[in-house]
């Protein structure tokens, strides 16, 4: 099918709000712990989760969200320090890096969708015409956790209700801007390079985020949030964290300078902390 078509019934069914809360539903349910266990351990053999990496044993952890939203022990995540390194904000591939110049973000080749659809807003979208974006991709096995990669303070942010697309390559091939529909939140920053946006998009499965800086959580029914100003300024420093997926999902970043390159090949595998784009000036 043509990308430009809209997406197959099965899809539109599965990108339902509904759909996930159901699945959030399933992952709380705190069964027997040796059952419990057992699902844990046969998930990380599927998967080929880092366990030893985890915070606690399989033991300690009573539902499978407790295990999926997993804090990982002290150490394991040393954050790139050099100012002139922007460091990931989470586990994943570097999937996408590409310039502004025409406020579109590539989806997929051949695809694009609109800064301003990304980010709910023209004026929220003024800031950064003409810089630069990246996007890292998680996959089920990851860190779920997701964590800011600069120093600065953040300005504002806002949430936006939406569809629950899966994001791995079938949604993205099927699904025009797909990332500007899905649910998702935008933090924006005042950061040691210049503006920033950090947005963590929802996808199937994936109804619940849950963030660091407010009690509102994604996909409970909640209308958008609109422009919430920070008014005191949250200092945040390059590590801190930001929030939470409950499954594997995206993060897109937005900045305000296009002075950046990507390091590695996209598509690379990439660790929280390890340093995804440097600076070229």
């Amino acid at each position: 099918m043509s990308i430009s078509e809209p997406p197959p019934v099965w899809l539109r069914a599965l990108s339902r709000p509904a759909v996930s809360r159901l699945m959030g539903h399933a992952v709380r349910l705190r069964p027997p712990r040796p059952a419990m266990g057992a699902v844990i351990k046969g998930f990380s053999r599927a998967w080929g989760v880092a366990l030893d990496e985890a915070e606690h044993p399989v033991s300690h952890y009573g539902s499978f969200q407790e295990f999926f939203t997993r804090r990982l022990r002290p150490g394991l995540r040393p954050i790139d320090d050099d100012p002139a390194h922007l460091p990931s904000p989470s586990d994943g591939r570097l999937t996408a890096f590409g310039s502004l110049e025409r406020d579109v973000l590539v989806q997929v080749k051949g695809v694009e969708y609109s800064l301003d659809a990304l980010l709910g807003d023209s004026a929220d979208a003024d800031p950064y015409r003409g810089g630069s974006y990246a996007v890292v991709y998680l996959a089920p096995n990851d860190y779920h956790r997701v964590h800011t990669p600069w120093n600065g303070r953040m300005t504002h942010w806002r949430y936006l209700p939406g569809a629950l697309f899966p994001v791995n390559r079938l949604g993205l091939n099927n699904v025009a801007g797909l990332l500007a529909r899905n649910e998702r939140f935008v933090g924006h920053f005042d950061s040691e390079f210049g503006r920033a946006a950090l947005i963590m998009v929802g996808a199937t499965f994936v109804g619940h985020m849950r963030m660091s800086f407010t009690d509102l959580a994604a996909n409970e029914g909640q209308p958008p949030s609109g422009r919430m100003t920070v008014s005191d300024g949250r200092q945040v420093a390059r590590g801190d964290e930001f929030g939470v997926f409950e499954m594997g999902s995206t993060v897109v970043l937005v900045l305000e300078r296009a002075d950046f390159e990507a390091v590695g090949e996209l598509g690379r595998p990439i660790r929280m902390g390890e340093v995804a784009l440097r600076q070229t000036a």
